[in-house]
């Protein structure tokens, strides 16, 4: 199951008038299409294009810092999300609260734990807000202030009790040495009614999480009729690590004629070959699994391409492989941590 970001991501392209729009906004525009293909570099020259015509000065500094959050320049992100709520013409608070939860992730990025706390605070002012709480509260627990931490993420959960909201809370602890403190938010999840199939997904991830695998499979299965891919990709790696080959099996022949399922179900079925020791069936079905890939499952078929290698024992391959791997991947913790394995090899 690929991991969930704890991080909240808000959308690029929430359209909130400021009253500072000009009616001449190409270079706006412009760059505003540049952000949404994520080609940073245009997407930034053409932001600061359009400043320097005064085109829309608040939301085109807060294009620039979305732009250099996602570059990783993360200084110059607080920068412009700073001169963008200064360039505010009118107080718009869906906006400004936008701006701010940027401010926020690019503080946390810089590790700057006090400044996201210290925004998080202005915020909460006078009015309850699920999401700062539960940042507010993130930050307090990588600062190691675990009872500032547990207080806002209650706060955050009587707020909005979501499958969403428990489980980002429940990682946090799970990637501590506080592990059993985060149960009880597992047990809050599992507490609330599906509505939907994205919900179906979530509360088997919960099941997973509480090491429950019948009633995780039981609900993945409805969400999978749903048309879940990621809980076709749970539920498969639940039958895999139950030693379930034959069902993990059907359940990816099932999903080659599932339009859609088609490189999840081919990566699933070289987990499946790999396991039983036919590295070359395996490498078969990620081939054929990347020329129906969308970027997220080619990232996820070419890793597997190189645990196959590894398992082959062709380590030059898989040095090769992994190479290239991590130059169009750079942030896969999982392939940084099997290259030091191969390094040794």
């Amino acid at each position: 199951m690929k991991k969930r970001q704890i991080v909240i991501f808000f959308s690029l392209l929430v359209m909130i008038a400021t009253g500072c729009e000009n009616k001449n906004s190409e270079l706006y525009d412009q760059g505003m299409a540049a952000l949404e293909k994520q080609d940073y570099v245009t997407s930034i020259a053409m932001f600061q294009g359009a400043v320097e015509a005064g085109e829309r000065l608040a939301e085109s500094y807060r294009g620039e810092g979305i732009a250099y959050l996602n570059s990783g320049e993360y200084e110059k992100a607080l920068e412009a999300f700073e001169n963008s709520l200064a360039s505010m013409k009118y107080q718009n608070e869906e906006f400004s609260r936008d701006v701010k939860l940027y401010e926020i992730e690019a503080a946390m990025n810089l590790e700057d734990l006090d400044h996201a706390i210290e925004i998080c605070s202005g915020m909460l002012e006078g009015k309850g807000d699920a999401d700062v709480f539960f940042l507010r509260g993130r930050a307090y627990f990588l600062k190691k202030e675990y009872e500032l931490a547990k207080a806002d993420f209650d706060q955050a959960v009587n707020l909005e009790a979501s499958y969403r909201m428990c489980l980002d809370i429940y990682e946090l602890y799970q990637e501590s040495t506080l592990k059993a403190d985060g149960d009880r938010y597992l047990e809050r999840a599992s507490e609330i009614v599906p509505e939907d199939t994205v919900d179906e997904y979530e509360l088997g991830c919960v099941y997973y999480y509480l090491e429950d695998d019948e009633a995780a499979a039981e609900i993945l299965n409805r969400a999978v009729e749903g048309g879940s891919t990621d809980a076709f990709l749970l539920l498969g790696r639940i039958y895999l690590d139950d030693g379930k080959t034959s069902d993990a099996k059907a359940l990816y022949q099932m999903g080659l004629s599932k339009d859609g399922f088609e490189a999840a179900a081919n990566n699933g079925l070289a987990l499946c070959a790999l396991a039983e020791g036919d590295t070359q069936g395996a490498l078969n079905f990620i081939e054929e699994g990347l020329k129906t890939a969308d970027e997220e499952e080619k990232e996820m078929l070419l890793f597997n391409q190189i645990v196959v290698y590894e398992q082959n024992l062709d380590f030059t391959q898989a040095k090769s492989l992994m190479s290239a791997f991590l130059e169009k991947y750079p942030d896969n913790e999982e392939a940084v941590r099997e290259n030091k394995f191969l390094q040794s090899r």
